[in-house]
C-alpha cells in the first residue's frame, strides 16, 4: 500500500522549556525515533518543523525524509499538518499523521493502523487511549483536500468528528504517552 506520513514536530514545546524533539530517549532523539517508524511503514515521509528548526533537522539529516518548514508553526497542529499535505505526493492512497513526541509509538502500531486500513479502506483509522481519539490516525484519499486547508491548534479533530459514521477506531494505550514535560521525560520507562 502506498501510504505517506507526515510527522508533525514543528511546536514550541513550551511546558517543556527546550527543543524537546531533540531530547533523547534510550539514545535517540524523539523526532528521530518517530521519523525512523515512519520510514519503515511509509512510501513518503514528510516532517514538519518549526520553533526549533535547526535543533529539529539535525536530529534528522541522515535520513531520506522530506523536510518543511512551517513559517506559521504558531498558529498550530493543523497548519502543520496542512503544510506536510502540500509536500506529499499525489500517488499516495492514504496518508499517516504522527506525533513525534509519542516515543512508544513505533513501527509496529503504525502498520497496525495500515492493516486495519487495507481492511477498511476508505475509513479513517484513529487511534484510542483513555477513552480519546488521536493521533496517529489514517486518512484515506477522500479526505486530503479536507487535511490540506485545516488551520489551528487542534488538528485533525474536526475531521474525525465530522466523519465520526467513517472512523474505525483501533485501541492504542501507547498513544496516551507523549512526553510535554521534562517531569514527563524523567517518568518515561527507559528502553521501552
Amino acid at each position: 500500500m502506498n501510504v505517506g506520513v507526515i510527522v508533525l514536530a514543528a511546536g514550541e514545546a513550551k511546558r517543556f522549556g527546550s527543543a524537546k524533539l531533540a531530547t533523547k530517549v534510550d539514545g535517540v532523539a524523539l523526532v528521530r525515533r518517530a521519523a525512523m517508524a515512519a520510514l519503515a511503514v511509509g512510501t513518503q515521509v514528510v516532517v514538519v518543523i518549526g520553533a526549533h528548526r535547526e535543533a529539529v533537522e539535525t536530529c534528522i539529516t541522515d535520513l531520506a525524509v522530506e523536510r518543511v518548514f512551517n513559517a506559521q508553526w504558531m498558529q498550530g497542529m493543523g497548519g502543520s499538518i496542512a503544510c506536510g499535505m502540500a509536500k506529499l505526493a499525489l500517488t499516495v492512497d492514504a496518508v499517516l499523521v504522527m506525533l513525534a513526541d509519542q516515543p512508544l509509538i513505533g513501527a509496529a502500531e503504525l502498520r497496525r493502523l495500515i492493516d486495519a486500513h487495507a481492511a477498511a479502506p476508505e475509513h479513517i483509522i484513529a487511534a484510542q487511549f483513555e477513552n480519546v481519539l488521536g493521533p496517529p490516525c489514517l486518512f484515506p484519499r477522500h479526505c486530503f483536500a479536507e487535511l490540506a486547508v485545516l488551520q489551528g491548534e487542534h488538528g485533525a479533530r474536526a475531521l474525525l468528528q465530522r466523519h465520526a459514521q467513517c472512523v474505525e477506531v483501533l485501541p492504542m494505550p501507547a498513544a496516551g504517552l507523549d512526553i510535554d514535560t521534562p517531569q514527563d521525560l524523567s517518568a518515561f520507562p527507559s528502553g521501552a
